[in-house]
Formats: structure tokens, sequence, C-alpha cells
């Protein structure tokens, strides 16, 4: 099935307003004032993890109009102030409470998506699950899920909604003769992600004697205004790197500022210049090194996948906020596109306090070039390798 890339961008802006709804039935029914943050599309292939943090919530089957399933999902901080709120003194998790919850955000998040479709879409009665309700949703053959997270506006606590439509749907959904994209080259895009992902935490390993692995790695399609929301007010220390050539674009190496300083420290055991305060010269240098030869890595692993050569800048050192990094490469990119493929990864240590988030944000149109190559690639190989028989 070739996914159009207009309907993609349609879908996730119905996604949201569904998530607009929901969190609007929320504040009526707690009077805690909400607000969406950026939606987003999961790209995954058959062995994407789910990666969702632990939480309590209800899963609902979606018939009708529209097949599939919907997840809300709670942390435990945001139950017990929605029961602090509604059933003042109850004690312990209640179940009902985030039954309840779920039934309320999925009329209005349903409903956004029955007006959309114009259709009506039947609902069953919301399963609690405790822990991870979002591997409920975990089935191979479904391409897209379509996730929001609604948050308080004066309180640290937020809700997750997660729709995931059956492989069926898919057709009336994101189907068409527009700007087209093979979804199965969007899953191949997702595994060469993850594999350029996997060399890169090698490379820090070998480079730093820490070991580390590759903790999530998805794709997601998402508005491009979105992005800097998206990475927030986090101090990062890393480099940016352009993309010259197909696919175009950004790369982003962020380390949060104690892992820049913990990678900077085993890049430099005994440095003299290393302190608490701000990052000396040779820590900064030591990570827009590291920042280089991560997103080189990364790159050259995408060129051996697409059988080209794929030229970046010199890297850029980068010591902001996160959103303020991403700002000026999204005015950039925001001139062309309203929506991106983001490649999202995070590496962790394994037995330390380390983190590393490596961002790609491509251009579409050269993007949609190079995953329309990949087609051209495959049909090449199947008919040297039929010509062989």
């Amino acid at each position: 099935m070739n996914v159009d890339i207009r309907k993609l961008e349609a879908a996730n802006r119905m996604a949201h307003e569904g998530a607009e709804r929901a969190a609007s039935h929320l504040s009526a029914m707690t009077d805690i004032e909400t607000f969406v943050d950026v939606t987003r599309t999961d790209v995954r292939s058959d062995t994407t993890p789910v990666g969702y943090r632990q939480c309590v919530g209800v899963v609902i089957e979606l018939d009708g109009g529209l097949r599939g399933r919907t997840a809300f999902t709670f942390p435990a901080e945001a139950v017990e102030r929605v029961r602090g709120i509604l059933a003042p003194g109850m004690k312990g998790m209640d179940e009902s409470i985030v039954k309840e919850l779920g039934n309320v955000m999925a009329g209005g998040f349903v409903d956004g998506w029955a007006d959309y479709l114009g259709t009506t879409i039947d609902i069953s009665p919301p399963t609690y699950v405790d822990g991870d309700p979002t591997l409920l949703l975990d089935n191979a053959d479904e391409t897209f899920v379509f996730a929001s997270s609604i948050s308080a506006v004066d309180e640290s606590i937020s809700f997750s909604v997660h729709l995931s439509p059956d492989i069926g749907e898919y057709e009336g959904l994101l189907s068409d003769d527009g700007e087209a994209v093979p979804v199965e080259n969007l899953s191949r895009f997702d595994e060469m992600t993850r594999g350029g992902a996997a060399t890169v935490a090698e490379n820090v390993s070998a480079m730093t004697g820490i070991e580390t692995a590759v903790d999530i790695t998805h794709v997601s399609f998402v508005p491009v205004v979105g992005l800097p929301e998206a990475l927030g007010e986090t101090m990062y220390a890393g480099v940016v790197i352009a993309l010259e050539t197909e696919p175009g674009g950004f790369v982003l190496i962020l380390f949060d500022e104690p892992s820049a300083r913990d990678v900077s420290r085993a890049l430099l055991p005994g440095d003299g210049n290393a302190t608490d305060g701000e990052l000396s010269e040779s820590e900064q240098n030591a990570i827009q090194e590291l920042g280089n030869i991560m997103a080189s890595s990364f790159i050259d692993g995408w060129a051996n996948a697409l059988r080209t050569t794929i030229e970046i800048s010199p890297p850029t050192f980068a010591h902001d906020m996160g959103g303020a990094i991403a700002d000026p490469l999204v005015a950039q990119l925001g001139r062309r596109q309203e929506f991106a493929f983001v490649s999202d990864t995070t590496i962790r240590a394994a037995d330390e306090s380390f983190d590393c988030s490596l961002y790609v944000l491509p251009e579409a149109s050269e993007l949609r070039e190079v995953l329309a190559s990949l087609d051209t690639d495959a049909e090449s190989e199947r008919k040297t390798n039929a010509g062989r028989l």
C-alpha cells in the first residue's frame, strides 16, 4: 500500500484535534486545566519496541466506522491528583476512577474521529491495565500509532492518548494517488534508523569505555513547529550537523548537561580544566569530536543501506535548551514543509547516569525520493538474483 503524505498530515491533525476534545472532557470532569502537546504519528516495523513508561490506564476497542484500539494512560501521580478531586479521602488506586477517566476522554476523542470520517464509531467497555497499557497496541500488523500527550497547565502531570487503527483501515485513511510513499519503505526506514543507532552506541562504548545500549528508537511523523516544544527546556550540550545531500536536513547529537560532563571526563581523564560549572573548552571540544564521530557513523550506515554517499557539514557545537537549539533548524525546514519524519533515538549507559539523544530531521521532499529509491534498489536486486537462477 502507498501512503499519501497529505492524508497522513490530515490524520495527524485529526488525532491532535481528537486529543484536544479528550482534554476538554477531562478538564470539565476534574477542573484541571489541560493542553495537548505535540501529536506524533509513530512509524512501526515488526520489531519496533513500544518503550513507554509504567503507568495505569485503559484500552478501548473500536468498531464500526473505524476499527482498532485506543489507549488512555495515566501516571500514578495523575490518578492520585484526580482521585483527590473526585473522591477525597479514598485510599489506594481505584480501578473504577481510571475506567471513568478513560470513558470520559474516549467520548471526546472518538467523537472527533467520527466527525472527521463522517461515520459512527462503536467503542467497547474499557479494559483496565496496570503496568504498560500500550503493550496491548503492540501488534505486528499495525504500522502507524497516533500518540498525544495531555499536560496539566499548572501541575507537572500528564496523560497520554494512543490510537492504533487495524491494518485494514489504512487504505481508507491514508492511501491515495498523491505524494505517496510505500508503507513497506517506511518500515525499512525505521529498521535502518535502529541499525544506525546500534552502531552509534557501539562507537560511544569504544571511545569512552562506558557500556551503552540503544534504549528507544522510533521514526515519527510530527508537525515541524512542534519540534522545539518536544525538546523542551532541558539544557543540552552537543552538535548539529547539516546533511548537504539527500535526504537533506539535520542531525542532532545532544547530551543532557550531567551526561555531557560525564562523557567528556571519560574522554579526558585527569583534565585539570574540568569543573562543575561551565563546560571547559577542552570538554566542549571532546563533546564536539564525539558528536561528529557518532553522527558520521550513523549517516554512513544510512548511506550504505541506500547505496549512496551523504555529504555532511562540519559539526557546530551547541549548548543551550533543547527548544532553543531546534528553533533555527525548524525555521529553515518550516519554509518548505509543515510536517517532518523525525528519527528519535535514546542511548543510555548500562550502569551509569548517562543519556544521549540522537535526532535526524530530514527534508520531506528529498526523503520521499530516498524512500522511493528503496523500491528501485529492491527491484534491481530481485532481477539480479532471478538472473542467477
